[in-house]
């Protein structure tokens, strides 16, 4: 699966096409590896599986109302460019939205939030 997964991956980037990635949990909700993360099933509009994790997670951060405290600054701690909590797969061509309905966002969300079971 994950050679069939690359091969798709390599086609979209040598192309320069924008192809429609599947986002999905690869731990059990129960999983401490969360640690208290909202889970999502996503759909991402992008050339690869990489830029899509990154998309999900710019996206992620555009949903959480800004709350700083101190001399902190915002980071890319939504879970999406791990691998033990997400998995990103072309989204097959019958199933899901179009890449005509991605009009002003390269995210749409088909599950979430959901959140963790895991206690601390």
């Amino acid at each position: 699966m994950r050679s069939n997964t690359q091969r798709t991956e390599a086609q979209f980037t040598a192309a320069g096409k924008v192809g429609l990635w599947l986002i999905e949990p690869n731990a059990a909700a129960d999983d401490p590896w969360w640690q208290g993360r909202q889970i999502w099933q996503l759909v991402v509009a992008a050339p690869s599986a990489a830029f899509a994790r990154l998309e999900a997670e710019r996206w992620a951060l555009r949903q959480r109302s800004p709350t700083q405290i101190g001399n902190e600054s915002t980071s890319m701690n939504a879970g999406f460019i791990d691998e033990k909590l997400y998995f990103a797969r072309p989204l097959p061509a019958n199933v899901g939205p179009r890449l005509d309905e991605f009009a002003d966002a390269n995210v749409i969300a088909l599950a979430g939030p959901m959140q963790a079971q895991a206690r601390g």
